[in-house]
């Protein structure tokens, strides 16, 4: 989520001599490219057989079983994950904090953890400068639909066709300092954490407005949907 970073006190002191210099933050952008993500497969088994083996696998798995519906032909299976990274792209951010001559990067894939220092909106004091320390910490969750019936052609073989609810969360939070001329650093305050997600299937796209025109966009690897095609393998 997108921060506008405002000023929680205002430090005098005016005993202490000087100006600071009041940082700047700039901010680039980059969306994932969607790629078409393989959710079907068809394997020269009978129906039963595949059945039979896909619950057996994901009942070892990380994977949750909410429901069995082998009339429906459907397995409805739930997961979570606090390294949303190694499923879903996000793009990609990188951040430059600027006050004078320091400048500092960092650069981040959007679905994953990051921290980096942002500069307040405004600057308190002319011998004082703002900035935040901002920390973003993403989660995945889903669920997925598991399509298994004998394929159309081929009564002997059998087409799984996998299909995943993607919900990507982030919460933001963060600490507030004012800096002196003279390089002395005063605490001011937490900044309100605040929650952003998005929702999308396979082979779509999920977006959200992080403000300041920036519109982040989320894809699926393709990481669990080859993990349970995976599974007719075994």
């Amino acid at each position: 989520m997108e921060l506008t970073i405002r000023t929680l006190a205002f430090v005098s002191i005016f005993s202490l001599a000087g100006c600071a210099t009041q940082g700047v933050n700039s901010t680039h952008y980059t969306a994932p490219v969607q790629a078409k993500i393989a959710n079907e497969a068809t394997v020269q088994k009978q129906n039963t057989q595949v059945w039979d083996g896909l619950v057996k696998e994901i009942s070892k798995s990380f994977y949750v079983i909410n429901n069995i519906d082998k009339e429906s032909r459907i397995i409805n299976i739930s997961f979570s994950t606090n390294t949303p990274s190694d499923y879903v792209d996000c793009g990609f951010t990188e951040r430059t904090y600027t006050q004078g001559n320091n400048v500092e990067k960092f650069d981040y894939r959007v679905a994953g953890k990051s921290r980096f220092k942002m500069a307040g909106d405004q600057q308190p004091h002319p011998a004082w400068a703002s900035y935040a320390i901002v920390v973003r910490e993403p989660s995945l969750e889903g669920r997925m639909n598991i399509y298994v019936a004998p394929a159309e052609s081929d009564k002997n073989s059998t087409q799984v066709t996998v299909n995943t609810r993607y919900i990507w969360t982030v919460k933001v939070k963060g600490e507030m300092y004012n800096e002196h001329a003279n390089r002395n650093t005063v605490f001011i305050g937490n900044i309100p954490e605040s929650t952003s997600n998005t929702m999308f299937n396979t082979n779509t796209t999920g977006e959200y407005d992080a403000g300041k025109g920036t519109i982040i966009k989320c894809v699926s690897t393709g990481k669990l949907e080859n993990e349970i095609l995976g599974l007719l393998k075994k």
